[in-house]
């Protein structure tokens, strides 16, 4: 792999691929416990050693060529042991880290000649920015089934009725917990699973906290957040969106919010393109929004748009670039979300999200559900 044969040093990563989603991007070989990662560009080879009992399954599933057991290496050897005895049979006496590799482990490397070098930022970590087009085609998949689910959330708030300033949804009270159950439920029908965390169904002044998942029942004329993020369950590649809906008609400072909050973003996915830095696509937001009249993390604000315009989405739900204050260049290939949000205390929040493919002269907006505020 590329990113591996730039490598200057042998990397060494000791991890799971369940959680960590550079060892699966590697490695494509999903475990839940930890196991032996090692590339090796001097000699152009890359290896896995697991488990005897992961043997077999790793040698079908794993794109690593070269599979070994720890039985190889002896009976129930510590980790560091196995490590060392993996390194002293390859002729490797120094290697590269992942930041988070273990200081015990890495201290009785050191105390054995290896000398352990620790990286920032893995090769891969940044070859994941730039997406196959085999990962695009999971991105999409599990935008759709993210889409679906959004379809049915919001279909329920439509479908229902208006008792005092409550939602009432077949002759009961519709809680954020009654929604997220419904999300979660067909997110499973369509292969997924919530990794990252159950959905947001967040309502009325709650809402003005970006990521207060949501609890309670649903209360009309009011904005409900609903932000959905699953994981594909076999492809592992994540989706995110969210949209902002009220049932009966909103008062005039929840209006605003919601226009302002559509024209920034309108205007932020106008301008995604190869070349434009991420801080030209957040400061046009932050000018939007200071326009209007709403306080910005710009200016330190404590409301109005107080998280960055958004984010990279991959194998992880997080993931660079930020769309923020920096200079990274947006890429061809790279899949961002652009999520600008309004959120005031005494009101509540109001958050538009969509994810957008980056090419040359534009973006492919990947989100297809319209955007709606009344239902």
């Amino acid at each position: 792999m590329e990113e591996i044969e730039e490598c200057k040093k042998p990397l060494l990563i000791v991890s799971d691929s369940m959680h960590n989603a550079d060892m699966y991007y590697l490695t494509r070989f999903l475990f839940n416990d930890p196991f032996v990662y090692l590339s090796m560009p001097h000699k152009g080879k890359d290896m896995l050693i697991v488990p005897q009992m992961e043997y077999e399954r790793a040698k079908k599933e794993s794109i690593v060529k070269e599979i070994r057991s720890t039985r190889d290496y002896g009976y129930a050897l510590k980790l560091e042991e196995l490590i060392l005895r993996i390194l002293s049979l390859e002729g490797v006496n120094e290697i590269e880290v992942p930041g988070y590799f273990s200081l015990y482990s890495a201290d009785r490397l050191r105390a054995e000649g290896i000398e352990v070098v620790p990286v920032e930022e893995l090769k891969m970590t940044k070859r994941r920015e730039i997406k196959t087009e085999q990962e695009l085609k999971y991105v999409r998949k599990a935008q759709r089934a993210c889409e679906h689910a959004m379809g049915i959330a919001i279909e329920r708030i439509k479908n229902s009725s208006v008792q005092g300033n409550l939602l009432v949804l077949n002759d009961e009270i519709l809680t954020s917990e009654r929604l997220k159950a419904d999300i979660e439920h067909d997110l499973i029908d369509h292969g997924c699973k919530c990794d990252a965390g159950e959905p947001i169904v967040s309502c009325g002044k709650k809402a003005a906290n970006p990521h207060f998942s949501g609890h309670g029942a649903l209360s009309a004329y009011e904005a409900i957040i609903i932000d959905i993020f699953p994981r594909l369950k076999t492809e592992r590649y994540f989706a995110d969106m969210t949209r902002t809906v009220v049932k009966g008609e909103p008062g005039n400072e929840l209006k605003e919010m919601y226009a302002a909050v559509k024209q920034a973003q309108d205007a932020a996915l106008g301008i995604v393109k190869e070349g434009v830095t991420c801080k030209e696509v957040h400061n046009l937001v932050c000018d939007i929004f200071e326009d209007r009249g709403y306080d910005t993390i710009r200016g330190n604000g404590n409301s109005g748009f107080i998280h960055t315009t958004g984010h990279g989405v991959g194998l992880d739900i997080h993931e660079t670039p930020n769309v923020g204050n920096n200079d990274y260049e947006l890429r061809k290939g790279n899949v961002i979300t652009i999520e600008p949000g309004l959120y005031e205390p005494e009101v509540g929040g109001v958050r538009l999200e969509d994810m957008a493919l980056v090419q040359k002269n534009s973006c492919e907006n990947l989100t297809k559900n319209e955007k709606k505020f009344v239902v």
